[in-house]
């Protein structure tokens, strides 16, 4: 792994210098023993320290921006939170800001200051993270939360209706019309414009605001 590490730095340093970098990235997310276990190979090293190894080689330029696709993907949920917990220290310490792309609503929610819902390639809600899981404004948004389950709650699951659309073909007006239970017939016309809603950026025709900026559903 020392190897790879060495090549993602820019400026030129010793052999030495670079090894001892090496040891120091190794060190700041958690992996023991660096002088060992610098030239193993990926296969020696468990789930969790592949991605703690690949968090050190993002940040071997260090970098002010860091993307984390799918970081927790096929790990468990202790090394998920040992995982998310390293991310948090590297945001706090380092103010390296973090874009992280999921599939986990409830992970974005518990992570994330802000929280960027897209769908068709578009994103339809932006805005505080903690105000978009108490109240989310665009129907896929609460159509993601209701299909979530929810500890102690004996609800049944709701499911979001149809299929995701082909996006080499798409039909005219917003993406999400078709599965949406609040579409209008603008929805089937026309992209919904960008509009800001109760503090949120939102792609929404079924939704508007009103004049104290409180949200209404037209239909």
């Amino acid at each position: 792994m020392g190897p790879r590490m060495r090549k993602t730095r820019s400026r030129k340093l010793s052999a030495a210098e670079e090894r001892e970098y090496v040891f120091e990235l190794m060190q700041s997310v958690g992996i023991p023993m660096p002088e060992q276990r610098h030239l193993d190979y990926p296969h020696q090293f468990s789930g969790g320290m592949q991605q703690r190894i690949m968090i050190a080689i993002a940040l071997a330029c260090k970098p002010r921006l860091l993307l984390a696709d799918e970081p927790t993907t096929a790990l468990d949920v202790t090394v998920q939170a040992q995982v998310l917990e390293l991310m948090e220290d590297i945001n706090h310490e380092m103010g390296t800001a973090i874009v992280m792309v999921t599939h986990d609503l409830a992970l974005a929610g518990d992570f994330c200051d802000n929280i960027a819902v897209m769908y068709a390639g578009q994103i339809v809600e932006w805005g505080p993270a903690d105000a978009i899981m108490e109240d989310p404004l665009h129907p896929y948004t609460r159509g993601l939360l209701l299909s979530m389950p929810r500890l102690g709650s004996r609800q049944p699951l709701r499911a979001i209706p149809g299929d995701v659309p082909d996006l080499t073909s798409r039909s005219p007006g917003c993406a999400f019309a078709p599965r949406c239970r609040q579409r209008t017939e603008p929805c089937e016309i026309e992209d919904p414009p960008v509009q800001v809603v109760a503090g949120r950026m939102l792609r929404c025709h079924a939704m508007q605001a009103d004049a104290h900026g409180t949200t209404l559903y037209t239909a």
